[in-house]
């Protein structure tokens, strides 16, 4: 084999191998803060995924929390109930929304109050074992996104 071809073939391996996580795009993460007393809260962001394979997500974690976990709100019998999520797939293209009412991650025994103006680092665990970490600000309500 000639050296040419073996360089070639080690690019194209390399180029085949990308991480997932850099496919994954999150963008508008806020985290509602925390009123005095309160303990936990939820954040909310837009998560997409532009790569080519499905990305699964398979768990939250972050510093300021001694518990995170994915969350979805439903309406059964006239009634809102939470429950957790095991796993969030997204498909290559697909952008899935966090947001009050819906999908969101529940930030529980939280170490200390979440304040606006404050922001903290909320991390996607993936399947692959790879992370994906995103600074979420910390605000009553939710934070108009910036469009340049």
């Amino acid at each position: 084999m000639t050296l040419r071809v073996l360089v070639t073939l080690t690019l194209m391996l390399v180029a085949s191998t990308s991480r997932a996580s850099d496919a994954l795009v999150i963008s508008d993460a806020w985290v509602r803060a925390t009123p005095p007393g309160k303990m936990m809260t939820a954040g909310y962001a837009s998560v997409e995924n532009r790569g080519n394979i499905p990305i699964t997500v398979v768990g939250v974690s972050a510093d300021a929390a001694g518990h995170t976990s994915l969350h979805e709100t439903r309406i059964e019998r006239d009634r809102s109930t939470m429950r957790p999520v095991a796993k969030l797939a997204i498909e290559p293209g697909e952008q899935i929304i966090l947001k009050p009412g819906g999908l969101h991650i529940m930030l529980m025994k939280l170490r200390g109050p979440l304040t606006g103006g404050q922001s903290i680092d909320i991390c996607l665990e993936l399947e692959n074992n790879e992370r994906q970490c995103n600074a979420f600000s910390v605000a009553r309500h939710r934070v108009a996104a910036h469009h340049h």
